[in-house]
């Protein structure tokens, strides 16, 4: 059972978002009519609206100076609409999705500029994540960013040979070292995390079979550590934050496990990461210790840094829930 006292906390009518996701979620079966009404007063959040402002007619947001093509901002902003609870049916989603479909879906998969060196791993799946999750599975958009990453991206870790194997026309994946003898890590992780956002029920084989293999490239690394010491690759795997830009944290990871397979709980090396997560909160709440994406806007209205954050709490008890669930059942 949740302590009532942080369900209270995030049901709070001082952040909408997460009172409607968290009521949607967290909290038994509420009836129809509340969740229409906590919804329908997510859009009218202030400090949504002030993403919301960013956009214009076209679909895009913070279009970048001199009429360069950047679809950064609209990956950020789409990555905040998807926290906020909206869906393909709600205009600014629409939108969006609309415009990177006509100007950053180069050779089908969507690139953050608008031609095929725009096509990287981390930032393909990191949007791609906040598709799949914000509804729009069934899009083009979609269907071909999954089918680059099955054929194109790897999951190579020194004498541990996996991934696709298409050849990709593009330098930009070794100029920026995508694919060495081990890959990087930010495209490992995109590309897990959007895989594993597709539901299991729409996974094709050679879906999962990435997935196998991406999960192989995670166990060598307890999740997020370096394989020498037990020290984080990268400081901001245990620096939460709502905005990443290409990058993923340790929430968002244990997200991915969980909606990869949350029967990995099971595994020594997932438990030890759900504990250094648990280790990270205060009592029981996330702390908003970061965020990225300077060029859509900063701050992030959201939640102020450095303080505890509901979305994120929320995220983490979702998992945390998911996993759980899975334990005592197995046990049972």
């Amino acid at each position: 059972m949740f302590d009532t006292s942080l369900l209270d906390w995030l049901a709070s009518n001082e952040c909408p978002p997460v009172n409607y996701l968290s009521t949607r979620d967290l909290h038994g079966e509420p009836t129809s009519d509340v969740l229409s009404d906590l919804r329908s007063r997510v859009l009218h959040w202030a400090p949504l609206q002030e993403i919301l402002a960013l956009q214009d007619d076209s679909g895009v947001f913070a279009r970048p100076p001199k009429g360069g093509r950047d679809a950064r901002s609209t990956f950020w902003a789409l990555c905040l609409m998807q926290r906020s609870g909206l869906d393909i049916r709600d205009e600014p989603v629409a939108m969006a999705v609309d415009y990177l479909d006509k100007h950053h879906r180069s050779e089908g998969a969507v690139s953050y500029t608008s031609g095929g060196s725009g096509v990287l791993p981390c930032y393909l799946g990191v949007a791609t994540t906040a598709l799949i999750k914000l509804g729009a599975i069934d899009t083009d958009l979609v269907r071909d960013s999954i089918e680059w990453l099955v054929d194109h991206q790897r999951f190579d870790h020194k004498s541990t040979r996996a991934g696709g194997t298409e050849p990709w026309p593009y330098r930009a994946p070794a100029n920026f070292g995508c694919w060495e003898t081990v890959s990087c890590y930010h495209g490992v992780a995109g590309a897990f995390r959007a895989l594993a956002a597709i539901p299991p029920e729409r996974r094709s084989n050679s879906v999962n079979r990435r997935l196998d293999e991406a999960l192989q490239y995670l166990r060598i690394h307890n999740v997020y550590k370096k394989t020498s010491t037990n020290r984080p690759l990268f400081r901001h795997m245990i620096q939460p934050f709502l905005i990443g830009d290409y990058r993923s944290d340790l929430l968002d990871m244990l997200q991915a496990i969980s909606d990869a397979d949350p029967g990995l709980i099971r595994e020594e090396w997932v438990k030890a990461a759900v504990d250094d997560m648990r280790d990270l909160t205060v009592e029981g709440k996330v702390v908003l210790v970061k965020n990225y994406g300077r060029r859509l806007i900063d701050p992030v209205p959201f939640e102020p840094v450095g303080e505890p954050s509901r979305f994120l709490t929320y995220q983490w008890m979702l998992i945390d829930r998911r996993f759980s669930t899975t334990h005592k059942s197995a046990v049972g």
